[in-house]
């Protein structure tokens, strides 16, 4: 099989198969409100597509994965796909985690009583940022002496190669 062939085939199992798990209503034109079919989660079809979905992504990451090992990959584009990893759960924490947390945060500052959320100290986003900022300190300090041993090393050779 090609592998523009095989890629196209990729493409369309991502942005179908989704599409499919959807299915549960048509357009409707009238002005009145739409019936709202009740969608049973424990259909056959639906748990059959989320199996489908899970083996896809199975199959994909694990292939993504071992690529490695059996392909030609230049350094460059293993450190892209590395930091393209790194956005997707970065923007993940962020966009879904962040926000979650942030509304436990205030329920749980809101007095007994009060219907209202307080509007209380973003604790969330201030772990969050915290959080980062230990994990770079982490890498700067590994990273400052990950380099000093290498400068030693580096200068134990050249002081062998002089004797």
């Amino acid at each position: 099989m090609s592998r523009p062939l095989v890629f196209f085939f990729f493409i369309f199992l991502v942005l179908v198969v989704p599409c499919l798990s959807h299915g549960t209503g048509g357009d409707n034109v009238d002005d009145e409100a739409p019936h709202v079919k009740s969608s049973h989660l424990k259909s056959k079809s639906l748990i059959f597509v989320k199996i489908a979905c899970l083996v896809i992504i199975f199959v994909l990451t694990f292939i993504s994965g071992v690529s490695p090992y059996f392909l030609k990959w230049s350094q460059g584009l293993l450190v892209l796909g590395t930091q393209f990893a790194g956005g997707v759960f970065l923007a993940t924490a962020l966009m879904h985690f962040l926000s979650d947390a942030d509304e436990t945060f205030r329920d749980l500052l809101t007095a007994e009583g009060e219907s209202e959320p307080s509007p209380a100290y973003p604790f969330a986003y201030m772990l969050a940022c915290a959080g980062f900022m230990i994990t770079m300190l982490a890498d700067s300090v590994i990273a400052h002496i990950y380099s000093k041993t290498q400068n030693d090393l580096e200068l134990l050779r050249y002081q062998k190669f002089l004797t």
